[in-house]
């Protein structure tokens, strides 16, 4: 056999694994290549098989509708000796797994990147009524010209990769398997997520997020424990794998909120690339703008002046992804000196502490601005009382030449089961032998 279905003519194997064969054909209606799958069903008896491959054939022409570009794309599901075909788009690459296996962990910002991508695939399938159901870097494609793809959507529940539901058992790759799912509940979008997030960890730790090993008896254990191994190469990545590896689903951000999250033309603001100079401008900031009247050439131009000092050429970055910020109490109590840290961690440490309780306690927070940057007390506590949490990340910090620090940090605004994702900028000085926020601007 060299056809399947009279029209794909078979060319060479290109992979193979636990759901099947995948070769290279050719398309002799339209005169194009594409990938043909030869989907693999699990040895049980004929009523049971049946029954997997008419779920096979369902689950493929619901992938079938999901049409992005950083999705493999199913364009034909045939039968051909009582197995199913998939027939889809053929993209000259390599797995990520392969990729990792071969060279090791990628650099933060180019897992961002790759991250992001898979990320906006996984949120047009869900906003098709698609879950994956086995993200992992094994069904990520990477073009030879650094094209990502996501692949075999739906396919892993369909074909019983792993082990079938219906018998009880769990659908899906343990390593990078959420913890809801260990513990038996179905799959969701916030499933996909976790195991979005895990394929990110692998990334950069090298490893599942439930440690290296081969044994999945012991990974689904860890699974359902929500037992996991923090990053320690994953430097700004460590915000964002906190919140899509959350043990609790709904407090994880949706795929679309994490295309947010992860997404830039190089990936998060970190120590790995300097900022540009950016041109004066107001910027949106968590509470009201101060504006103002600039006089030039004694002609009055209308604006909004903000006080965050330009970067420039002598910003140095001094918080790395070596750094552990320490705790700390709320950064103002009089009794803990303003040098009883590194100035780093000191000036990271404050900023983390003002969010966590400007929801909580808002007039304290309050207190931690300097008066020309304060808004009256009643409209920051309006701004922050419509929220039930905030959840601070600290990404970068960094020296400037007057003894000031700026501040990196992503905020994850927490409203019911609502999650808003904002990074800021916020300039840290020391005033009057307390350190004061004099300034915070949306990046």
């Amino acid at each position: 056999m060299n056809a399947v279905g009279e029209r794909y003519l078979l060319l060479e194997q290109i992979g193979a694994g636990a759901m099947g064969v995948v070769w290279r054909a050719h398309d002799e209606l339209l005169h194009r290549e594409v990938a043909v799958k030869q989907l693999k069903l699990p040895d049980l008896d004929p009523v049971a098989t049946d029954m997997a491959r008419t779920r096979a054939m369902r689950e493929a022409r619901i992938a079938a509708r999901l049409q992005h570009p950083n999705a493999i794309g199913v364009f034909d599901v045939v039968v051909q000796d009582d197995l199913p075909w998939l027939v889809m788009e053929y993209l000259p690459s390599r797995s990520l797994a392969a990729l990792l296996a071969e060279n090791g962990p990628l650099h933060p910002v180019e897992a961002a990147r790759i991250g992001g991508k898979i990320a906006a695939a996984l949120a047009a399938a869900h906003a098709a009524g698609i879950t994956h159901r086995d993200v992992k870097p094994g069904n990520v494609l990477i073009g030879h010209d650094g094209t990502v793809k996501l692949t075999d959507f739906g396919i892993s529940r369909a074909v019983g990769d792993g082990t079938l539901t219906e018998a009880g058992m769990i659908s899906g790759t343990p390593a990078y398997l959420a913890p809801e799912i260990a513990r038996g509940d179905a799959p969701d979008a916030r499933s996909d997520v976790f195991s979005l997030g895990a394929t990110l960890y692998a990334m950069t730790e090298d490893r599942s997020p439930y440690g290296a090993t081969d044994n999945n008896l012991g990974l689904i254990y860890r699974a359902a424990t929500g037992k996991i191994d923090p990053p320690s190469r994953a430097g700004t990545l460590t915000g964002p794998l906190k919140r899509l590896l959350s043990n609790d689903p709904a407090r994880r951000p949706t795929a679309a909120q994490a295309v947010d999250l992860l997404a830039s033309d190089e990936g998060p603001t970190s120590v790995f690339r300097r900022p540009a100079v950016e041109p004066r401008r107001a910027p949106r900031w968590i509470v009201p703008v101060v504006a103002a009247l600039v006089l030039i050439a004694g002609g009055v131009v209308g604006g909004l002046v903000w006080l965050l000092p330009l970067v420039d050429e002598h910003l140095v970055f001094t918080f790395d992804e070596s750094v552990t910020v320490q705790e700390s109490g709320t950064g103002q109590d009089p009794n803990v000196p303003v040098d009883a840290l590194s100035p780093v961690d000191a000036a990271a440490n404050f900023v983390r502490d003002h969010y966590r309780q400007a929801a909580s306690d808002p007039t304290t927070a309050w207190n931690n601005l300097t008066e020309s940057f304060r808004p009256t007390l009643e409209e920051y506590e309006g701004f922050w009382s419509k929220y039930d949490e905030v959840q601070p990340d600290i990404l970068t910090v960094s020296a400037r030449p007057n003894g000031s620090y700026t501040v990196d940090v992503q905020l994850t605004f927490v409203l019911g089961s609502s999650l808003d994702v904002q990074t800021y900028r916020v300039g840290v000085e020391v005033v009057d032998g307390a350190r004061k926020i004099v300034s915070s601007s949306k990046i």
